[in-house]
């Protein structure tokens, strides 16, 4: 048998060879589809990537916008402020000299009321003077607000496209010419998200309105109780007299925050109320963005009796210098600011305010490490033949990936809305965010189209989660 054996040479090389052939087709077959879906994992990534990087990037414009409709709101109770305490110092400067027009005879009194009364004066013209200017200032501050708002609303669309196409290169791959289509369409919802709402702009509201009465009622809402009302009416019964203390602040249309304050002695009976007999006080100031001061009244606290002596004093030193206070350049940044909010308030279609970012991204086939493309290797069989092992792409050349994400209003999830209502989408509130959504069939079918292939993907896929 040993002998037998010896004597067998040559037929276990053969079929060594035969196999080997057999085992390299395999093993290109299997590394180049093996890199093959290397390259469709990164595309894929890539173009995630792309997509949420271009919806963080709007999401953050709209936050910003939030943010600057916020500090125009604070500033502009902050001139309300101002000029209700330019109104109080001024009551309280006219109230004491008042007082020491009687007192002033009075030894020892006298002496003590006039100080007092030369100290408030002086107080009085410093505050009018000096909260004028910075009322000016923050006006002023709030056209700048406003303005880059418009810059920064103009360049989102621009700026998020070159931050998606950065990501993407980053990631090893490049945006297609079908992105520059989706790119558009992004700028497109983009765009038609916000407005600006000026006086004449007023975008899905009472077009006799002025636009900016949102803001205008967001800004009166948020005054404090000094501002709004200043009232005190102390009971001195059974004495037969009282006291009345009237005041607030008020805008104006949207011409003018104008305060007013003043203080009436009445007298009183077991059987009627406090009636007006002896003004003792008043003051007046205003800020208004007219050419001429404005004369008209709002509601300047909770009693707004204006028509009293002391009321028509409070009335007319509210449009008399210093009191009176023009802000600078009135014609333009003096105005009450303009802001931007979202155009559809439809509360009942919960997408009307989703934002899609959709974005397309090949990694190119000379990118991709094959066996034919770096190697030159082809597996050669036993009777000549060769078998080609290279991957077979589409029409361009590589391998694609398609990824949409959405910019979304959302409240924080630890922080509800007081109450447990739900809180709509707008530009008060920087709860802009964005997050990965599926693709629209729309978009499917615009990339399939651009590259010449069959829309099989797009006729299966439905509707997507941001459209």
């Amino acid at each position: 048998m040993r002998a037998n054996l010896r004597n067998m040479k040559g037929q276990a090389l053969i079929l060594f060879l035969g196999f080997t052939a057999a085992i390299v087709g395999i093993a290109l077959v299997a590394f180049n589809s093996g890199q093959v879906t290397n390259a469709k994992m990164r595309a894929m990534n890539a173009a995630d990537a792309a997509a949420y990087s271009g919806a963080v990037w709007e999401a953050r414009t709209l936050n910003f916008q939030a943010y600057m409709n916020r500090a125009m709101i604070a500033n502009e109770v902050t001139i309300a402020q101002s000029v209700s305490l330019r109104s109080w110092i001024d009551y309280v400067a006219r109230f004491i000299s008042n007082i020491n027009t009687v007192a002033q005879f009075v030894p020892y009194l006298g002496t003590a009321t006039t100080a007092v009364s030369r100290v408030m004066d002086q107080v009085d013209r410093a505050a009018q003077q000096v909260l004028s200017q910075a009322e000016s200032g923050i006006r002023t501050l709030n056209q700048a607000e406003h303005e880059a708002q418009v810059v920064i609303n103009g360049s989102a669309p621009v700026i998020a496209r070159e931050l998606a196409r950065e990501i993407a290169q980053r990631n090893g791959a490049e945006t297609t010419r079908a992105s520059e289509a989706l790119f558009t369409a992004n700028g497109v919802s983009y765009f038609g998200l916000t407005e600006t709402y000026s006086r004449n702009s007023r975008p899905n509201i009472n077009r006799r309105d002025d636009g900016r009465r949102r803001l205008r009622d967001v800004v009166l809402n948020s005054r404090d109780g000094f501002t709004r009302a200043r009232d005190w009416s102390p009971n001195f019964w059974p004495l037969p007299f009282g006291f009345r203390k009237q005041g607030g602040t008020d805008l104006i249309d949207y011409d003018a925050w104008k305060a007013m304050d003043s203080a009436m002695l009445c007298g009183q009976t077991l059987f009627s109320g406090c009636k007006n007999f002896l003004p003792l006080g008043w003051g007046g100031a205003q800020a208004y963005n007219t050419q001429n001061p404005v004369s008209r009244i709002g509601r300047h606290g909770d009693r707004n009796d204006w028509n009293n002596l002391a009321g028509r004093a409070a009335r007319l030193a509210a449009i008399r210098s210093p009191g009176a206070n023009q802000i600078w350049n009135w014609r333009t940044t003096g105005q009450f600011p303009n802001y931007r909010d979202v155009q559809n308030f439809d509360t009942r279609n919960a997408r009307a305010n989703m934002l899609p970012f959709a974005v397309e991204v090949v990694i190119k086939e000379g990118s991709i490490p094959s066996a034919n493309s770096d190697f030159q290797a082809k597996a050669a069989l036993t009777d000549g033949s060769t078998i080609e092992h290279d991957p077979q792409y589409v029409r361009d050349g590589g391998v694609f990936a398609l990824a949409e994400s959405c910019v979304t209003f959302e409240r924080p999830f630890n922080a509800p809305r007081v109450g447990g209502g739900r809180e709509f989408p707008s530009l008060f509130n920087p709860y802009w965010r964005a997050s990965m959504a599926t693709e629209d069939r729309t978009v499917r079918l615009a990339v399939d189209a651009a590259k010449g292939v069959t829309p099989v993907a797009a006729i299966a896929a439905g509707r997507g989660s941001c459209r």
